[in-house]
């Protein structure tokens, strides 16, 4: 079977209601939803607060179908819900429409039917492994043939979804009984419009973009980190992104675009200069401070939903001046600190002092995540501005190593035993003394440019060892999916003991493959997973009553659309952080403090602007725990809407937007007044 172009981008065009929306009266007389009385107003069974019960809709089950059209429920995935209008898109009378589409595309390689099997199949399952059917899968390369599929859509009655790398975990993207236009294949970096003239001032004193990219909305993570090193690397330009490397960027900005070097950078709102887009009659428009602004200001974190987004402008934000750098040249470290707790108390008020007290030009330059519970009691793995030893002088002025209140402990949580390097070279590890490190740093790895220390980051957190959640469409053996040499590579075995063949350490050989496979559209890191093959390999494997790995496995990919999602934290009590520092461990994605929190809140439809916590949940129950815990406190329930869950969310519009949802409303109104782009969990038209 023939393999598509699979999209290369997160779900964007996202989500609103039922075919003509809510009438305006019974938006109006709706509570404002700002005030959240329990966690069950938002984890309520209610998905979209009526809008699907207003159609009738009647819940069916679905099933994942594998190779040849095998349903793999019956011996190895569980049953869920359709939760939309359709189960199955091939129950629909596809009429016009599908004569329309023929018209103008090449059925075999750009347009995909229910009854196209295989590669149907494989065309409509989602990243994150929601099982969805729309009507049509059309993967479109240029303006012009989005604007042939839209019409064709609208003239025949169909809403329309676009799409790019799928990982939306309910996968609305794909959404049932819609024509979804796919964007991936527009992704050309070849035809990057670049401007190196283009330059100002950015949000911290000091701080500046030095040029700008213009890309295809169908372009990826992966794909903007290589080519802002291509054309700003040498002079320390760095393009915003988040770690899995073939989440789209569109949606990425849609739902506000929190990465590794946010607190530096700001949110991928904050970079956007230009979209273009492409309405529901098939108008292509630009918005810009200067031109459409409602529609910029909408587009910069307020889901989408208002048209086709078709290309992005991107400014290019230039590393800060560093200590050490006319020596050395500039430096971007990735690190580890693991950190025991002497007073817990004293911890809770010093980091949460950190974050939003310390002085943002010193604590900017420190992006990336931060955790707690497990073996260690606080841990954090930084993406720094710097070297590493300037990053050790920066955490002892902000406070952040204070001997009497923190240990902290040597280690790697690495593919190697390896502490220190600098650009490659290791200066010491498990078995040479490490003095340079010695109750500073747990570990630490020093690289000459941006993207290097960003892919490295990919290459030990996510892409090799948790492999299952970055959505790439690996084969199971990265070696060859990078085209090294098999000895880089070793069996291991890992998540739910499936043995998968990984890169044995992240060395050069290993980072200069993923830069190269970065920049390619077509490489495994560009395309969303499972692939086929991935698939194959699995149904390859012998189950037995000892051995269920298959099982888990393929169970586990048609399942993930119940990822929790994530919120915001804004500034905790010291007595309440100290209680969720000792009873409640999580993880935190992307820190936002710095730079994130300087922008005006009305600057964009983003509302967070007072939260550095991206609290990523593991799970519902713990979801569930924090919210309750949140407002039995009197905090606010604050959704990152990139995320898109928990799922049944009940008064889902303030808490992803807060009260911005009105105007949003109002902009949806004036920009898609037909609701051709309309889904659940996409704010409703206020139209006549």
């Amino acid at each position: 079977m023939k393999l598509p172009s699979v999209a290369l981008l997160f779900t964007y065009g996202v989500l609103c209601c039922a075919p003509g929306g809510y009438a305006k009266e019974s938006l109006d007389t709706r509570e404002d939803h700002v005030d959240l009385a329990s966690a069950e107003d938002v984890l309520g069974d209610d998905l979209n607060n009526g809008s699907l019960r207003a159609r009738g809709l009647k819940k069916k089950e679905w099933s994942y179908k594998g190779k040849k059209g095998d349903d793999m429920t019956s011996s190895s995935s569980s049953k869920g819900e359709c939760g939309v209008d359709y189960c199955e898109a091939k129950q629909i009378s596809l009429g016009g429409m599908k004569t329309c589409l023929k018209e103008h595309f090449d059925h075999l390689s750009n347009l995909y039917f229910p009854e196209d099997g295989d590669d149907y199949y494989l065309a409509r399952i989602t990243a994150s492994g929601a099982s969805r059917y729309p009507a049509a899968i059309v993967y479109v390369e240029n303006v012009e043939e989005v604007q042939h599929a839209l019409k064709c859509a609208v003239d025949n009655g169909y809403k329309v979804s676009a799409r790019g790398g799928n990982h939306s975990y309910q996968g609305m993207a794909t959404m049932d009984g819609y024509v979804v236009i796919d964007m991936g294949r527009t992704c050309k970096p070849d035809e990057f419009v670049v401007d190196k003239t283009d330059q100002g001032p950015h949000i911290l004193e000091g701080s500046k973009y030095i040029g700008t990219i213009k890309a295809q909305a169908g372009c990826t993570n992966a794909i903007m980190l290589a080519a802002g090193h291509e054309h700003f690397g040498e002079d320390a330009g760095m393009t915003l992104i988040g770690s899995c490397p073939s989440v789209g960027i569109t949606g990425f900005v849609l739902g506000g675009g929190g990465g590794d070097v946010s607190p530096y950078v700001g949110y991928g709102v904050d970079i956007v200069k230009e979209f273009e887009l492409v309405l529901y009659d098939g108008t292509v428009v630009k918005a810009s401070e200067e031109e459409n602004a409602d529609l910029y200001w909408a587009s910069r974190g307020g889901g989408g939903g208002n048209g086709i987004v078709t290309h992005l402008t991107y400014k290019i934000v230039q590393a800060p001046k560093q200590k050490y750098e006319e020596d050395k040249g500039r430096k971007f470290t990735l690190f580890y600190l693991l950190m025991g707790v002497k007073d817990i108390d004293k911890a809770a008020k010093r980091i949460m002092e950190w974050f939003y007290d310390a002085d943002p030009l010193i604590t900017g330059k420190f992006g990336g995540g931060f955790g707690w519970g497990g073996p260690v009691d606080i841990y954090f793995n930084f993406i720094y501005l710097g070297s590493w030893r300037e990053a050790v002088e920066d955490l002892k002025t902000t406070g952040l190593l204070d001997d009497e209140i923190f240990t902290v402990f040597p280690g790697s949580p690495d593919l190697s035993s390896t502490i220190l390097s600098e650009n490659y070279e290791v200066l010491c590890n498990f078995g040479k003394p490490c003095p340079q490190l010695e109750g500073s740093l747990s570990s630490a790895y020093e690289f000459n440019s941006y993207a290097e220390a960003e892919i490295f980051h990919i290459c030990k957190g996510g892409l090799f060892r948790e492999w299952s959640w970055t959505g790439s469409s690996y084969s199971g053996d990265f070696c060859k999916d990078l085209g090294i040499d098999d000895e880089e590579c070793e069996d291991a075995v890992e998540w739910k003991g499936f043995p998968v063949r990984t890169p044995k350490v992240c060395n050069k050989v290993v980072i200069d493959a993923m830069m190269g496979k970065a920049g390619d559209p077509s490489s495994f890191m560009n395309s969303h997973g499972p692939s086929q093959e991935f698939i194959d390999h699995l149904l390859s494997l012998p189950t037995t009553p000892e051995n269920t790995t298959v099982s888990m496995a393929l169970d586990y990919l048609v399942s993930k659309n119940s990822l929790p999602g994530a919120s915001i934290l804004p500034r905790l009590d010291d007595k309440l952080f100290t209680k969720i520092l000792k009873d409640y461990p999580e993880r935190l994605d992307h820190l936002q403090h710095a730079a994130a929190l300087k922008v005006d809140p009305d600057a964009t439809a983003y509302p967070w602007r007072n939260g550095a916590f991206m609290l990523g949940y593991s799970s519902s129950e713990s979801a569930k725990s924090y919210m309750e815990l949140l407002l039995k406190e009197g905090y606010p329930l604050q959704g990152y809407y990139a995320y898109l869950n928990p799922q049944g969310m009940k008064k889902w519009r303030s808490f992803f937007f807060d009260d911005k949802w009105k105007e949003l409303a109002k902009i949806r109104a004036k920009y898609d007044p037909k609701d051709v782009f309309g889904k659940p969990l996409t704010i409703e038209s206020l139209g006549e």
